[in-house]
């Protein structure tokens, strides 16, 4: 099988990229010295995960959003032409401003209500005085389970520039555990400010636990037996400019970068005490720099206070030497929310070597990403660099720490936000709090994976109703992995059900049958008939857990059973349905055709094509595809008592089609001529063409006809990349042989 043009290109040149970055480290940040018109926005095409990984990590300063085929980034001309130079297919793309935030993609059903709340065109991320307002009224509303510590000021503050208190939400039951210190799971979000995403996740888990906590099992015992620890914006002054639109990254420290106030600051990601400024690169002194790691480690009075408070949650569990693994007793989670990549992560990222609980870390970020379907891997496998905050957290104190990294843009559009990436991260984090107390044992369990009591569901049922029992138990349940294999798994040995009522201390267990009788594979369904009959009224908590062959349990999962004998439990199996409305390139979908006899229906999309598959939820999502083609579309609707239903569709959908690059060539000799005029795009213009003359030799742009003289005779791979005024892009190749007459 051929490869494709620009995995030959890059996987010929990947050692090239790697140098000429490292030569050109300081270069890069220097060019934010100069004006934004020395900057341009460039789309740089890439053709698998890893090589989209390699080019976020040597150009992560540079990000501005990745697509399926390509990344943008903000290059000065120098870096654009080491690119080139290097064989990669690189062109600028001069309908995008730099240093400005674009607005989103104008939703398929337009709403004429003005926007009253959040970020300007972004409804769906509260402002830095939303976020705090919204976390005193939680304090309020819940005062048994909310406590807010101002843990330090900004830099702002710091010098009486106005500015802003560090702010904490701790969430807890205060009452029960008054004198009892509780495993704790620590997140932060929003410490590069111009990361919309990370900064709403936090306020609005938050918001999640403590609204559920009366319904949900997994919530109220996560409350009762953990301590959440959410520092909400972990950059406030920085914040605040990326809410004006622009791309901020650092804290305000006006000591730095005098010469250009719009590149002020530190990167605080590289601020902190740990392998800080580390010769392994991927931060700079240059004041200038995005990745500008400070003057010392933990310069930042934002940093000094997330360390001082790190201190006073985790016990130092790790010796001194980077070699020392911590003991898997290990409490403790800390998780660094970001954007973007779909990414999960877990140190090192300052070392070449994997850390010494480098398995368990796997095991427990390979377990988070099947929540999230994002990539896991080690982070030091494509971002290499020192100070940040995740490093300091497992070097400091051995608590297991992860990075996600959120989404695909920094400024990502309020439908992907609430309908894809909250949703899909929510059970991650929720998942994260259940295995703070041994996250280096847990994980190496079985999980129980869409647990649901089909019959009861959310409602109260009469005793004697038949509940059945569905789950899939699961030792393989991993998220997909950029580098390697995902971590070991064994097969089920045994599955343990926990019968508890409220208010009694008796605990009934039932070990439970696979679905198919024996228990022989790493994964297994559970279909198991409850009976009821003899129940008396009350509110019951069903607890599951399942073993490996190992010996190893996983975590616990539950789910609430009420039975009142005074309600009625009839019910029909919801109809799902839906309506759709689509545009170019965006599509509106509504459930709200959907049947059933009560409510509370919940959503659940699965949108799928060639180049894109996704899982979305609520009643009414919109879905941005960008490309023309056929795709798939799956509903499947959950009503209050567990039954499902689904409805699959499959449709032709218009959208941006790329151009068809065609080419025909003549030799005379060393000397040939090559004829793309018979290229063609079905929905626009070609407005670019490029061309490379020999795989060692870089991509340039050229005309419909190009000649061209070999050095000598031989075999050469001849590449051709067409352009639309779409930037859509094909690209074809074909080996030609040269004789010299």
């Amino acid at each position: 099988m051929k490869k494709s043009l620009l995995g030959i290109c890059l996987l010929s040149t990947v050692s090239t990229i790697t140098a000429a970055h490292e030569k050109t480290e300081t270069a890069h940040s220097s060019a934010y010295l100069l004006s934004n018109q020395s900057q341009s926005i460039y789309q740089v095409g890439f053709t698998s995960d890893e090589q989209k990984a390699d080019y976020l990590a040597q150009y992560h300063d540079a990000m501005i959003e990745a697509r399926d085929r390509y990344l943008l980034l903000t290059l000065n001309q120098s870096e654009a032409n080491i690119l080139r130079s290097a064989g990669v297919l690189i062109f600028p793309r001069p309908d995008i401003a730099t240093q400005r935030l674009v607005a989103p993609t104008a939703s398929i059903r337009s709403d004429s209500v003005d926007q009253v709340s959040g970020i300007p065109n972004f409804p769906c991320y509260p402002t830095l005085a939303e976020t705090h307002q919204m976390a005193l009224q939680l304090a309020k509303t819940y005062p048994d389970f909310v406590e807010l510590k101002q843990i330090g000021p900004s830099w702002e503050k710091s010098q009486g520039l106005g500015g802003h208190d560090l702010t904490v939400l701790v969430l807890k039951n205060k009452k029960k555990n008054k004198w009892r210190k509780r495993p704790a799971l620590y997140m932060q979000g929003a410490l590069h400010a111009r990361e919309y995403t990370p900064g709403a996740t936090t306020i609005k888990f938050a918001k999640y636990l403590l609204e559920n906590r009366e319904t949900n099992a997994d919530v109220n015992w996560i409350l009762n037996q953990r301590e959440i620890h959410i520092l909400l914006i972990a950059n406030p002054d920085g914040r605040i400019q990326a809410e004006q639109g622009l791309s901020w990254r650092k804290n305000t420290n006006t000591a730095y970068c005098a010469i250009n106030e719009s590149m002020r600051g530190v990167d605080l990601n590289r601020n902190f005490d740990f392998a800080w400024a580390s010769p392994i690169g991927g931060s700079t002194d240059d004041q200038c720099g995005m990745s500008f790691h400070g003057p010392s480690a933990a310069s930042e009075p934002e940093t000094q206070a997330i360390q001082t408070y790190l201190h006073s949650l985790f016990r130092d569990r790790r010796g001194d030497q980077l070699v020392d693994p911590a003991p898997l007793n290990t409490q403790g989670v800390f998780l660094d929310l970001h954007s973007f990549s779909r990414y999960v992560m877990w140190p090192w990222s300052s070392e070449l070597d994997p850390s010494p609980n480098d398995p368990q870390l796997s095991m427990m970020g390979h377990r988070l990403a099947a929540y999230n379907n994002y990539l896991a891997f080690q982070t030091k496998e494509r971002f290499k660099t020192g100070g940040s905050a995740d490093g300091y957290a497992y070097g400091q104190f051995g608590v297991a720490a992860f990075t996600f990294e959120l989404g695909n843009t920094f400024f990502e559009s309020c439908a992907n936000f609430e309908g894809e990436i909250f949703p899909n991260n929510l059970n991650a984090l929720i998942y994260a709090a259940k295995v703070a107390n041994r996250p280096y044992k847990l994980p190496g369990g079985p999980q129980i994976v869409d647990l649901r009591l089909q019959g009861a569901g959310r409602e109260a049922i009469p005793a004697g109703t038949p509940v059945q029992i569905k789950a899939i138990v699961a030792d393989d349940h991993f998220g997909p992995s950029l580098v390697g294999e995902a971590p070991p798994s064994e097969a089920i040995k045994k599955v343990e059900l926990t019968i508890k009522k409220k208010g009694k201390h008796i605990k009934r267990r039932i070990m439970l049958p696979a679905a198919d009788g024996l228990f022989d594979s790493a994964s297994e369904a559970i279909d198991y008939t409850l009976d009821t009959g003899r129940w008396r009224n009350g509110k019951y908590t069903l607890t599951l857990r399942a073993q490996d062959i190992s010996g190893q349990w996983g975590t616990k999962y539950a789910k609430y059973l009420t039975i009142d004998n005074s309600v009625d439990a009839t019910n029909e199996t919801p109809v799902a349905d839906f309506t759709l409305q689509c545009g170019y390139g965006i599509c509106g979908f509504d459930g709200t055709a959907s049947q059933d006899d009560g409510e509370g229906l919940t959503y659940r999309w699965t949108f799928e094509g060639e180049r894109f598959y996704g899982i979305y939820h609520g009643q009414q999502v919109e879905i941005e595809y960008f490309s023309a083609g056929n795709y798939s579309l799956t509903l499947q609707v959950e009503d209050s008592y567990g039954y499902r239903n689904i409805k699959t569709a499959h449709l032709e959908l218009d959208g941006l089609r790329p151009p068809v690059g065609l080419f025909d060539y003549q030799c005379n000799g060393l000397t040939c001529d090559f004829d793309s005029s018979a290229s063609y795009d079905p929905d626009g213009e070609i407005i670019g063409r490029y061309w490379q003359f020999g795989s060692d030799t870089p991509f340039e742009p050229g005309a419909e006809k190009m000649t061209h003289t070999f050095p000598q005779a031989g075999e050469y791979m001849i590449a051709f990349v067409v352009i639309d005024n779409h930037y859509e892009f094909h690209e074809i190749y074909q080996t030609i042989s040269v004789v010299n007459n």
